[in-house]
């Protein structure tokens, strides 16, 4: 049986000579390797299995296991070896910030929790600054926009998956009117992670409405150029949503004991 396509940010795409069933065969296969590696299957230091064990377990082609490990090394997995052969890379050598890590690393229960926590420190070093950039450096254009994501967020507080979209183009537009080039970048790592906290926020029962205030308040210090009170904003909203976060992941634990 073959691989569905599963991911979209393998890289395999940019060769104009793959057809579209390969190139799904590949993101596939660097999928279904990539979450095995991610979940413990593999762990560091294990080789893979060979090329063609590869290509029968999955039904594909050699050349989709080659093009798949190619892209594996890419994001750090693993590294090739020519004697010892495929081999798994620790964790500290993935790239945590490639959006499709992140995705195999949270479909991992054993990595979930943890990653979530890290999750709310890496927003709480990151998010107020960006905040306080944007509303140094926003256009007129920008702020505006900020302030469509939010009314969108406020209208569509009770419908999924609306209210999502609408809470994530917020906080990307606040990343592109920080105008800093890097911090943009992190966007599609930053997406999923906020769509990953936004999903969680809303599971603990909390109504969308609980975390609208600050959205507010975020984007009237934008509009205002007062790069302190985005600041001071954008902290109360992380430190409401880490409260939650942190009672979430509480209840969780217990209910798998």
């Amino acid at each position: 049986m073959g691989i569905s396509d599963q991911s979209a940010n393998s890289g395999a795409r940019t060769n104009p000579r793959k057809s579209p069933r390969s190139v799904s065969v590949v993101e596939g296969l660097v999928s279904a390797l990539g979450r095995g590696i991610a979940s413990g299957v593999w762990k560091p230091d294990d080789s893979l299995p060979t090329e063609p064990e590869i290509a029968h377990r999955f039904g594909t082609g050699r050349n989709a296991v080659r093009e798949a490990i190619k892209i594996l090394a890419a994001k750090g997995f693993v590294r090739t070896e020519r004697r010892a052969g495929t081999i798994v890379r620790p964790e500290f050598c993935w790239n945590l910030l490639d959006s499709e890590v992140l995705s195999w690393m949270l479909s991992a229960l054993a990595n979930r929790d943890n990653l979530l926590e890290e999750l709310s420190e890496l927003r709480a070093i990151i998010e107020p600054p960006v905040a306080a950039l944007a509303a140094t450096h926003a256009s007129a254009m920008e702020t505006l926009r900020i302030f469509e994501a939010y009314h969108q967020l406020e209208k569509r507080q009770n419908e999924m998956p609306k209210a999502f979209d609408a809470d994530l183009l917020f906080h990307e537009l606040i990343f592109e009117a920080s105008h800093n080039r890097l911090l943009i970048a992190t966007v599609p790592a930053f997406s999923l992670l906020l769509r990953t906290s936004f999903e969680i926020s809303v599971r603990t029962g909390e109504p969308l409405s609980h975390y609208l205030k600050e959205h507010k308040q975020i984007a009237d210090a934008i509009s205002r150029r007062d790069p302190e009170a985005a600041r001071r904003a954008t902290r109360k909203l992380l430190a409401r949503n880490t409260s939650d976060l942190s009672e979430l992941i509480k209840r969780e634990r217990r209910s798998r004991k």
